[in-house]
């Protein structure tokens, strides 16, 4: 959330950026990478707490879902080359644009470096909460909820949806479940712990793109040309000093 906390200028929804569009192949892609690092279901809700108090505090919408019946990869997938339409996409265009302003929230533009919407993290949410797995079937059930529970919340607040209404009173709903003191209040402590899971998708989600890459200043996966120049004298010293301190002196370099 850090990123995000200094832009509380009111911004026109009109000049937000435009989400991209993946095509299913990169998405699913990208699906596959996010899956392979994070243990499933990501978004587990109140385990620690008496969950029917909490959801009845909250406000907690219950959700009538239409099951996915859509077929998985099957018992070898094909993860460098997967099919293009495994499963059907199953948010609404209005889940998918409030998704991707949240997104935006908490990973905005900044200079050169895209928005979280601007490289598709959307997209990817769509395929994980419409992937026909029990894991990620889980993850769905709680997401949209949580979905839902921002716009009714916006609406009690301030009479519009979400993405209609000014920046700053969107900040107001995020900031009251986006941080740790949320979850000592009862009315938020449900819908705090789900923005957990959405909070680290969408997080893991950009950082393994090539612009969340970049933004990080990771510098591996890049191309010598010559001859590897081994590593530099400063980081030889650094590691010497690491194996002197672990007593491991006669195995240094120097």
């Amino acid at each position: 959330m850090d990123r995000s906390m200094h832009i509380h200028q009111q911004i026109p929804m009109e000049n937000l950026p435009a989400p991209k569009q993946l095509t299913r192949r990169d998405s699913l892609k990208w699906l596959g990478v996010l899956t392979a690092g994070l243990t499933l279901p990501l978004i587990s809700g109140c385990e620690s707490i008496a969950i029917s108090t909490a959801k009845l505090a909250g406000k907690w919408p219950e959700l009538n879902l239409e099951p996915i019946t859509g077929e998985g990869y099957g018992t070898d997938p094909n993860l460098v080359s997967p099919p293009d339409s495994p499963w059907p996409l199953t948010m609404t265009p209005a889940q998918r644009a409030l998704v991707g302003r949240v997104a935006d929230i908490l990973i905005p533009r900044e200079g050169s470096t895209p928005s979280a919407s601007e490289v598709g993290v959307p997209d990817v949410l769509d395929e994980w909460i419409s992937a026909p797995y029990p894991s990620f079937q889980a993850d769905r059930v709680e997401l949209l909820s949580g979905l839902a529970w921002i716009d009714q919340e916006s609406q009690r607040r301030f009479g519009h949806v979400f993405v209609e209404i000014f920046e700053q009173q969107q900040l107001e709903i995020i900031e009251d479940i986006a941080y740790e003191e949320s979850k000592s209040n009862l009315r938020y402590v449900y819908m705090a712990n789900v923005f957990d899971g959405l909070r680290a998708l969408i997080t893991i989600a950009f950082f393994s793109t090539p612009e969340g890459i970049r933004d990080l200043g990771y510098q591996g996966n890049v191309p010598i040309v010559g001859d590897y120049p081994g590593p530099t004298t400063e980081a030889m010293n650094h590691l010497d000093g690491l194996l002197q301190e672990l007593g491991l002196g006669e195995h240094t370099y120097s």
